[in-house]
């Protein structure tokens, strides 16, 4: 990997600033203070934050909602992404965002400042990005550079999936100690997420191991035991979920809200999501999508030329400034509920369910056995609409039991790694060299409710 420092987005507007013609020259006077060398903390941060909301909320969702059948492919390139038609040049761009300016190079560059400057707080900040950031990495990608992957190695091997996922909950046990030692005043109103608030990030940090320790449990039959101590400390209430921040500015505008102001044929709702949740007559439907010229929510099987009966995403969810969920109090109550059953508190996993559902406006639901388990995984890919997440729970699960698209006998486990990585890093394989599920996510036989999953 060689990349060269750059910031994300906008943020490198702020590093250009207007030079002094006659400015000053002598010892101690010939550094320009209006042309600052290297970014400062807090822009570092800024640039994190930017480029992370593009990466978690960009090309690699839209991607990961075809894929779950929660929205579908229905003009040009995007009818081939949501057939499964992808090449390893197609998230060059994401997968850099997960490593250079505003991804792993700069989370690591703030950790050595906060260091330095011994702010804990904002090192554990730092810390739970770099794990959410590589977590998510490796969900997509199995294997991916990361011991290597920021300590000047020209080409970095790649690291099994296992070991990252295991460095990953360090990083996190590290954040946590981080953020609850009181040291340091942290980002404050730079920090997009809380403002700062440690608290806030502790369980954060906490949801996020639950998260990431449930991507194991297919290897690790340990894994729901430990998925449900850390969602019992994790995201305490709907104030502290992780949204992206946004606003009416063109620039700062919701990456969905640019994306169909900008390819509006590309993608509509996928017809799964919008009949289940039709007959199911969720409160969330109109939230979600907008109705048709009739009055109706019609979704688009993957594939199909969008047509005027097909539904767009709503207003709210394509507002410039609609803050996009990332990790939600939602999501860690469906932890809970999945991992309780998992270890056999069936009534934990009930009552974990229902506060979800409750706060949604369903009805409570009363089921047992893998009907229990089926209700969990079916409100959890709902909850995650849009989000990379869903993918994860798919693999694992099976859950929706979903047919693959057109021809295909199997959803894919994974992408391809990018050829602006395999370009310059031997230790990449060739795509025909790659393996088509990752290392901890083998393809299922049964899905959530007991069928036989159809994907092969």
């Amino acid at each position: 990997m060689r990349y060269g420092f750059r910031i994300a987005g906008g943020v490198a507007a702020m590093l250009v600033l207007v030079a002094c013609s006659d400015f000053l020259t002598g010892e101690d006077l010939t550094t320009d203070p209006n042309r600052p060398s290297e970014a400062t903390i807090a822009q570092l941060l800024t640039a994190v934050q930017v480029q992370q909301f593009i990466q978690h909320t960009g090309a690699l969702a839209r991607l990961h909602s075809m894929w779950t059948q929660q929205m579908a492919g229905t003009d040009r390139q995007y009818i081939q992404q949501a057939m499964y038609q992808i090449t390893e040049d197609d998230f060059s761009g994401e997968w850099n965002g997960f490593y250079g300016g505003g991804g792993l190079q700069d989370m690591r560059l703030i950790q050595e400042r906060a260091t330095d400057a011994n702010d804990l707080i904002f090192r554990g900040i730092a810390k739970v990005w770099e794990a959410f950031a590589m977590g998510t990495a490796t969900s997509i990608w199995g294997d991916i550079p990361y011991s290597e992957a920021a300590g000047g190695v020209d080409n970095p091997k790649l690291d099994p999936q296992v070991e990252v996922y295991a460095k990953i909950q360090t990083v996190l046990d590290e954040a946590i100690a981080d953020l609850s030692s009181g040291t340091g005043v942290g980002p404050g109103p730079v920090d997009m997420i809380y403002g700062g608030d440690a608290s806030l990030w502790v369980n954060l940090a906490h949801t996020l191991k639950a998260r990431f320790y449930l991507h194991t449990a297919e290897q690790d039959p340990t894994a729901y035991a430990k998925a449900l101590a850390e969602a019992q400390k994790g995201i305490a209430d709907s104030t502290g979920d992780m949204k992206t921040l946004h606003t009416d500015a063109a620039t700062e505008a919701n990456i969905w809200h640019q994306f169909f102001r900008d390819r509006d044929s590309y993608m509509r709702a996928g017809k799964t999501l919008v009949d289940t949740m039709v007959a199911r007559n969720d409160p969330r439907l109109p939230n979600y999508f907008a109705r048709n010229q009739a009055g109706q929510f019609v979704g688009a099987n993957q594939g199909e030329p969008q047509a005027a009966q097909h539904s767009l995403p709503s207003a709210l969810r394509l507002s410039p400034s609609y803050p996009q969920p990332l990790v939600t109090w939602t999501e860690n109550q469906l932890i809970i509920a999945e991992a309780a059953f998992r270890t056999g508190n069936s009534a934990l996993a009930q009552s974990a369910l229902n506060l979800v559902r409750q706060g949604v406006g369903l009805p409570p639901a009363s089921a047992s056995g893998n009907a229990l388990l089926h209700a969990i995984m079916i409100e959890k890919w709902i909850t995650l609409f849009q989000n990379i997440e869903a993918l994860s729970d798919y693999r694992r699960t099976c859950s929706p039991n979903l047919k693959p698209a057109g021809t295909a006998t199997a959803i894919p486990g994974r992408i391809f790694y990018a050829f602006s990585e395999r370009n310059t890093n031997p230790n990449i394989p060739a795509p025909e060299a790659q393996d088509e599920r990752n290392p901890m996510d083998p393809a299922n036989a049964l899905s959530a409710n007991g069928q036989a999953c159809i994907s092969k």
